[in-house]
């Protein structure tokens, strides 16, 4: 496939992005992506950099064209209304509203996943397999969990907990068949 930025080289970088049921599919070369490299990775929006690339090579913005299509649509009121205030549900933690939301397309905070559970679940169902997650925890993160874990069966058989005991010992191991 050949890079949307520099025509002639082989791009190397395949990112799609599904907005509305359009896809935005760009392509970048081993040339063109230390341009899209970014110090802080913590609020790294890769759409964004993808924008600036395309502003520095003087090529429209991939973006550009979906959004617009999906503001005419937006206006033709074809989306989904924004909820009425009365709907609308406020974050007691970080007070991101339903509408904040909509508009970033992030949450504020994670008590936030609670609070806007309706409006995630069939966002969530789409772009995974489903609304519970399943992923891998990091290494250091199931070594504090194992001797959490083996401080509370103590307790527990201590404490003559023996079915609390039975689950603290099968969670340890699966966390042995884990690791």
């Amino acid at each position: 496939m050949e890079c949307t930025f520099c025509p002639g080289n082989q791009a190397t970088c395949h990112l799609s992005k599904l907005v509305n049921g359009k896809s935005i599919d760009v392509h970048v070369c081993e040339k063109c992506i230390p341009q899209l490299s970014q110090k802080d990775l913590v609020d790294f929006d890769i759409w964004a950099a993808v924008s600036k690339l395309a502003a520095s090579k003087g090529k429209e913005d991939p973006a550009a064209a979906v959004e617009n299509e999906i503001k005419e649509i937006s206006a033709k009121s074809l989306l989904i209304p924004a909820p009425t205030p009365a709907a609308s549900h406020r974050c007691p933690s970080c007070g991101f509203t339903s509408e904040d939301v909509r508009k970033t397309g992030r949450l504020g905070c994670g008590e936030c996943y609670g609070v806007f559970a309706e409006l995630l679940q069939d966002v969530l169902n789409d772009c995974q397999k489903g609304t519970r997650h399943a992923g891998k925890v990091p290494k250091g993160f199931r070594k504090l969990r194992k001797k959490r874990l083996q401080e509370d069966l103590a307790s527990a058989v201590k404490k003559e907990q023996f079915e609390e005991a039975a689950r603290l010992r099968d969670e340890l191991g699966k966390i042995g068949e884990e690791g």
